[in-house]
């Protein structure tokens, strides 16, 4: 077991092969307390945190969270989509704040009191960036929130401004990318998250893979050895095309066949 502090790596090694990367951890009791990895399995409660890495030999997962529908076995997934595109940029920020603070606020408005953000803590483990004015470039996680409304919203983030604010300051607000995952659109909206190792439920938390290979679902026949993307046809693979719009995936470890649900094995390259 290894533990190098509680805001960025702590890394645990268990009897069934697997290195578990945990983020954010807060103290070694947190590692004392690391569930059994499964990558085969979901759950209906949350046992590591987002975005948590798991890794067997070249195999490569992500604990995440299953959006408001069922996800298939091997079909593409991508991060949630913004609740409205003012949660992007130009959030104003609440006041001044100074370097060395943790704890800030923004303006909510009614566009953005919307599924997830209108609950406590419903953007926990995303980030808030600032885009305009002092303290533009900075990107910070986030550890809690109160409920989202039309009003002046308390943030606490993980790490303390290392730049100031002010009341010109503007912000944006992201889900982490492995909260509330949806099937991957046939334009993808959002980062492409990984592929379920299961039919999951829906809210449930669950490992996507990312790297090394995986059974995953294809739209069409692709040769052995293609570069295959997602962006052409939702939550499935095809064929590399263009540059514009695809996003990489992986490469086909074996021939892709046609069209009717089925699938190839892909050696995934989300994740390393």
């Amino acid at each position: 077991m290894a533990y190098q502090g509680s805001k960025y790596l702590s890394k645990v090694m268990n009897r069934d092969g697997y290195v578990i990367l945990l983020p954010n951890v807060g103290t070694r009791a947190d590692l004392i307390q690391t569930n059994p990895p499964d990558p085969y399995a979901e759950s209906v409660t949350q046992l590591f945190p987002l975005g948590t890495k798991l890794i067997q030999g070249e195999r490569v997962w992500r604990y995440s969270k299953v959006g408001g529908v069922a996800l298939d076995i091997g079909a593409v997934q991508q991060q949630a989509k913004a609740v409205h595109a003012e949660q992007d940029d130009d959030i104003a920020v609440g006041a001044g704040f100074d370097i060395g603070v943790s704890v800030i606020s923004f303006t909510g408005t009614s566009n953005l009191a919307a599924d997830p953000l209108n609950t406590t803590n419903g953007l926990a483990e995303g980030y808030i960036y600032f885009n305009v004015a002092a303290g533009l470039g900075q990107c910070y996680k986030i550890k809690s929130h109160t409920l989202v409304s039309a009003t002046e919203i308390p943030l606490t983030m993980y790490d303390a401004l290392t730049v100031a604010l002010t009341t010109s300051s503007k912000a944006g607000l992201v889900q982490n990318p492995f909260a509330n995952v949806i099937a991957s659109e046939a334009v993808v909206a959002g980062i492409v998250t990984g592929i379920p190792m299961l039919t999951t439920t829906a809210s449930y938390y669950v490992w996507l893979q990312r790297g090394g290979p995986a059974a995953v679902a294809v739209n069409t026949t692709i040769a052995l050895g293609t570069t295959v993307v997602a962006g052409i046809t939702a939550a499935k693979v095809d064929p590399e095309a263009s540059v514009t719009g695809e996003v990489n995936v992986g490469y086909c470890m074996t021939p892709g066949v046609t069209a009717g649900g089925d699938h190839a094995l892909i050696f995934l390259t989300l994740d390393s």
